[in-house]
């Protein structure tokens, strides 16, 4: 079926009368008798042709298009109202009736359709998939917040460090961790520090320690030397305590 949307795309060099008229024309068939149009509950209106599908294969896929409908508003509102990302396993309970390879198709679908192209993936560590409204979201925090959703502390802060010593460079202040946006309990994130430490598959991560503030910071070795990391850290202990004079 052909969405209303793409035909007014089309007839977006003709003037706004002009294209409600053309809508018009093909919706009653005055402009081709085997053309219909479609509502579905959501408000959304597709036209197809009697010559190619029945009414009930169009009643059939405009179902479909109201599940991709529902899932986007779902995700849409994660963004909007909690700031959070869409686990894939909650589409999957959205929509129950619908086997869980037929809602990754249906996603696929959506990634080529231009109402959806504001729902955007990403994915964990751990090879979890998530959702989300770039409106709403930026890819850059979707990034953070997908760390944050990660069942393995450990995998966070790993991911964290090497992100932040290659993108930058700089060092990561462990107390990051605690933050609202990662959200690790300060009673697990020490042992966690020290499990990473002394595993051999983590053995490029570093721990620092201010020698005036006593605040802890981590590297990786893949992206930053020892001495490089001194300094940084040395740097951003001073313009974080020139901050706090300042306030």
């Amino acid at each position: 079926m052909t969405s209303s949307r793409i035909l007014s795309v089309l007839a977006k060099g003709l003037p706004g009368e002009l294209q409600h008229g053309v809508l018009e024309a093909v919706s009653t068939g005055a402009l081709a008798s085997d053309i219909r149009a479609l509502v579905t509950p959501s408000g959304q209106l597709f036209l197809y042709s009697q010559d190619y599908m029945t009414s009930d294969d169009a009643s059939a896929k405009g179902k479909l298009e109201e599940v991709k409908h529902a899932m986007a508003e779902r995700i849409r509102r994660d963004s909007r109202v909690i700031t959070a990302l869409t686990p894939l396993n909650a589409i999957f309970t959205l929509c129950p009736e619908i086997k869980p390879v037929k809602v990754c198709s249906l996603l696929n679908e959506m990634q080529t359709q231009v109402q959806y192209r504001d729902i955007k993936t990403v994915s964990a560590f751990s090879g979890e998939l998530y959702l989300y409204c770039d409106a709403h979201i930026t890819e850059k925090y979707a990034g953070l917040l997908v760390r944050s959703a990660v069942t393995d502390a450990c995998s966070t802060i790993v991911e964290t460090v090497r992100e932040e010593s290659r993108i930058y460079p700089r060092p990561t202040r462990v107390s990051l961790f605690t933050s609202h946006v990662y959200g690790i309990p300060a009673a697990t994130l020490h042992p966690c520090i020290v499990r990473v430490l002394n595993s051999p598959q983590f053995s490029d991560i570093r721990k620092l320690v201010h020698p005036e503030t006593d605040a802890e910071y981590l590297y990786s070795t893949l992206h930053m030397n020892e001495e490089q990391a001194y300094s940084l850290m040395k740097w951003m202990e001073e313009e974080g305590t020139a901050a706090g004079r300042a306030l």
